[in-house]
């Protein structure tokens, strides 16, 4: 039965920050331990999801293993390879030959602060990552660090004590949930992240410090070897027209994510998601508000609906600003001024949802 479920660890990670060494140390750990164990190793190379699903499956079948490892892409989103492993395609029965076991992600401690402030694309860096997006080094980074079970950090040899522990922070910071191990040419133990059990689709994806910030879990820990979280907190509207000006120009140093919902007067009924990595923003739509949905439409369960009710206020409900901002020494009241500006004026509340239809909205379709 085992080699029909075989336990399976997904290593992500940019390039040039180890994967492979940390690979090949486990795999000769697990060989040279008491009761060896053989490990099988695939590596993804950006190809299309049912190319590389068959190419799992017919190693896990011509190479009898103990453990599978998988080494991601060095543009993989841990989430959409979690995702595959665990379900398949969609409309497609995955054959049942693994059980994720572990997301690991790997980065370089040397240059991961340099690397999530900056803006450049993988091609500015010369890597030979297949990139077929318009996202940043900081977005890729960010996506594989907020998605993971343990994070490595590797090239330790590398950094003095101060970027070592000004790392480990940020790292914690930006997911709490993972374990954070410090390593040298990706040395750590298998027991680590082999047969862990840690990775769950539910657990791991609520695993965000972004989320965390939300929640509250961050209170009374305050500053950290210079990493400071904070969140925005707002019961008016932002006028669409400033909220897209401030946009265009916002540029905090030493931001490194943000994250939340926000409400945009033209857009009185939906939920608006700003997410900025690095660099890089994104507004996409995020439902409806429960303001804006029958009741008979809400969640049934009485936690779910008291939880609804804790962030109700009169007279518009839900609705509100609520956005958690992750970074270094970075300037929270400049935040908190340009955001603060963008809010709609007393004068312009009294026109009332009706009114603000009416405000010129160039702010992108977030539909899309």
């Amino acid at each position: 039965m085992a080699a029909f479920c075989i336990s399976t660890t997904l290593v992500s990670g940019f390039a040039g920050v180890g994967k492979s060494t940390l690979i090949e140390n486990l795999r000769s750990l697990l060989k040279n331990q008491m009761v060896p164990l053989k490990a099988l190793v695939v590596c993804d190379e950006g190809a299309e999801d049912a190319v590389f699903l068959k190419k799992v499956n017919d190693a896990i079948r011509a190479q009898p293993a103990d453990v599978l490892l998988i080494e991601s892409a060095c543009d993989g989103e841990p989430f959409f390879g979690a995702e595959l492993l665990s379900f398949g395609e969609p409309g497609v029965l995955r054959e049942q030959l693994l059980r994720l076991d572990t997301l690991v992600t790997v980065i370089d401690t040397s240059r991961f602060i340099a690397d999530v402030l900056a803006s450049e694309d993988p091609v500015e860096l010369g890597t030979r990552c297949v990139i077929d997006d318009e996202r940043t080094v900081s977005e890729i980074l960010i996506e594989q660090i907020e998605f993971a079970d343990v994070i490595v950090l590797n090239k330790a040899d590398l950094c003095d004590d101060a970027l070592i522990r000004q790392t480990s922070a940020l790292v914690e910071r930006l997911n709490p949930r993972a374990r954070i191990l410090s390593t040298i040419r990706g040395a750590i133990a298998a027991e680590e992240v082999i047969n862990a059990g840690l990775f769950d689709m539910e657990e791991t994806d609520d695993g965000a410090g972004w989320l965390a910030q939300l929640q509250g879990e961050f209170e009374g820990v305050g500053i950290d070897h210079g990493v400071m979280s904070f969140t925005y907190k707002e019961r008016r509207p932002f006028h669409p027209r400033r909220f897209h000006e401030m946009l265009e120009l916002f540029a905090i140093e030493g931001l490194v994510r943000a994250k939340g919902s926000i409400w945009i007067a033209s857009r009185h009924q939906e939920i608006g998601v700003w997410s900025l990595a690095g660099a890089a923003s994104l507004l996409t739509y995020g439902g409806a508000w429960f303001a804006a949905t029958p009741a008979n439409e809400w969640p049934l369960g009485e936690e779910d609906r008291a939880e609804i009710l804790e962030d109700w206020a009169a007279p518009f409900g839900d609705r509100r600003q609520e956005i958690a901002f992750i970074g270094i020494d970075f300037d929270m009241n400049m935040i908190r001024k340009e955001l603060d500006a963008c809010l709609m004026t007393s004068a312009e509340m009294r026109n009332g949802p009706d009114g603000w239809q009416e405000l010129v909205d160039p702010l992108p379709d977030w539909h899309i």
